[in-house]
């Protein structure tokens, strides 16, 4: 009887510490998960960032504000004709 309670009790210490590595590994697990999530969202504002400044080298803004400058003479040259 007394093998049979010390075996049981080894179980539940057993039991204990491997519940506990659990809670632990969870929690680190948790923190990873929000690391990664973070660097996610550094990476997506990172991306739009990236776009913004190759529109910016492509001069894509500077090409639409000489295309409206353009149509805006060519518009003004035909009523004053």
């Amino acid at each position: 009887m007394m093998k049979e309670l010390e075996a049981l009790e080894a179980q539940m210490a057993e039991l204990k510490e491997a519940k506990e590595k659990l809670a632990r590994l969870e929690e680190k697990y948790d923190k990873l998960k929000q690391n990664v999530a973070e660097r996610r969202r550094e990476v997506r504002t990172l991306e739009k960032r990236i776009k913004e400044l190759e529109k910016v080298l492509t001069l894509d803004k500077t090409l639409i504000d000489v295309k409206k400058t353009l149509w805006a003479k060519i518009g003004q040259s035909i009523t004053d004709q």
